[in-house]
């Protein structure tokens, strides 16, 4: 068997980070100095596979990151273009693994999102993937014991950018999070053809999933959020997902920090100066045949700020995401 180091990172919109010419920025430019912040995360947590949200949109952009930021230590597994928010496996080189992937049309049938009643009004609304349709991979070889499927996600966003308007934010916010709960339906179905009733199927799920384990107000209103339909039912417990991070302390548990987007929502602020929030919405899921395979002590979540060589000061304050990545490690 084999031990790998699994990280989910939200890059954060890196289409900015190498542009369509391939041409890497200047280090005058405030992109240069975000991705070399970036890849300082990557290096610290040293990653076996990497589930990489918010790519830059190609394959060739992505090879660049890696080729010119990480020194080329990883192949590059690209999803077909969707947007201007890529998705992508990376994987260490020396893994030697085999990698078969899921097209965006082969995966559009298996996460079919279409007619779906997310509120119980006896009323089906009409969902559609857009631009986010899951990213499915199979890997086998390397020493791996058995094939292990991968299936990175990127929920639709709660967030709502509409300043002042605390109706339009109110209604917006409740057509997000139902958007969310016909997403999470389709994942689920998906991983209950990948995961029999005994709970056999190798499958790990991670990325960006907008969603923490409990209830808003706008999810309490539903009646159900993303993550947990996600998971699984509680009258199917051998077939749930399981979450690695949940056992670590509430102080650390948090993934992304934001502004409050009703009081705040803009980075100068009429209404005082913009308050910090934190929420755990990036994950690392495995299947009830994985949940023995994490290695005890090996999740975390990187919040340390690392240093950069010759970072200018100008640029001291800024971040290599809004978001922080949650690793561990998988005994396959």
């Amino acid at each position: 068997m084999a031990r790998l180091k699994i990280m989910s990172l939200n890059g954060e919109d890196m289409v900015d980070l190498v542009p369509r010419s391939l041409k890497i920025p200047g280090k005058e430019s405030s992109h240069y100095w975000r991705a070399r912040l970036l890849a300082a995360m990557i290096r610290e947590i040293n990653p076996d596979i990497i589930g990489l949200v918010e790519a830059p949109p190609t394959q060739a952009r992505s090879e660049k990151f890696v080729d010119y930021y990480l020194d080329g230590k990883y192949s590059v597994c690209q999803g077909e273009k969707r947007g201007l928010l890529g998705f992508a496996f990376l994987f260490r080189r020396n893994l030697k693994v085999k990698i078969n992937k899921r097209s965006k049309q082969q995966s559009l049938k298996d996460f079919k999102l279409d007619k779906f009643d997310a509120d119980r009004d006896s009323i089906k609304e009409y969902y559609s993937w857009w631009n986010r349709v899951p990213f499915e991979v199979t890997v086998s070889g390397g020493g791996l014991k058995d094939k292990v499927t991968f299936i990175l996600i990127h929920a639709k966003s709660k967030g709502v950018f509409i300043p002042g308007d605390l109706f339009a934010y109110e209604k917006l916010s409740r057509a997000n999070r139902m958007k969310q709960r016909a997403q999470a339906n389709a994942i689920r179905k998906r991983l209950d053809r990948l995961i029999d009733d005994d709970g056999r199927g190798r499958v790990a799920v991670m990325g960006d999933m907008n969603d923490g384990p409990e209830f808003d107000k706008y999810a309490a209103m539903l009646g159900h959020g993303f993550l947990e339909p996600m998971m699984g039912s509680i009258w199917q417990p051998g077939k749930t997902m399981h979450n690695p991070h949940y056992s670590l302390s509430k102080d650390v548990r948090w993934t992304i920090d934001f502004l409050d987007r009703i009081l705040n929502p803009l980075a100068e602020s009429r209404y005082g100066q913009p308050k910090e929030m934190r929420s755990w919405i990036d994950h690392i899921l495995v299947s009830p045949e994985l949940r023995n395979s994490v290695v005890k002590g090996s999740a975390g979540i990187l919040h340390k700020r690392l240093p950069v060589k010759g970072l200018p000061g100008k640029f001291a304050g800024m971040k290599p995401s809004d978001h922080h990545p949650p690793y561990l490690t998988l005994d396959l």
